[in-house]
């Protein structure tokens, strides 16, 4: 709860402040907590997620929006969703992969 708390409170201030890579970013983050809580809301934790990376690759902040397909892959994967899950993080190990983000890359792999 307390993380959800500052992650919306966070959100916000990026609004409030026309932050735009930083609404991107939060609404990643925010999917992400949303979907590994206690009850899990995958519905809407999906959709942030998808509305910062669509935020991140209007900005072309490639490395955020990689970043954000890997979590919603796992998204997808905590879900029960292998094929969805396998699909999109195929994307993001793609991705990191060309723009030599070998950390990342092994996170996802």
């Amino acid at each position: 709860k307390n993380a959800q708390s500052c992650m919306e409170q966070s959100l916000e201030f990026a609004q409030n402040n026309n932050e735009r890579s930083e609404v991107g970013v939060t609404k990643i983050y925010l999917g992400r907590v949303l979907g590994k809580a206690r009850k899990p809301q995958y519905g809407r934790a999906e959709k942030c997620i998808l509305d910062g990376i669509r935020i991140l690759d209007e900005l072309k902040l490639r490395p955020w929006t990689t970043q954000g397909y890997l979590n919603l892959g796992e998204l997808y994967a905590d879900r029960g969703q292998s094929e969805k899950a396998l699909e999109t993080l195929k994307k993001a190990e793609d991705a990191f992969q060309e723009m030599g983000m070998d950390c990342w890359l092994r996170r996802t792999q």
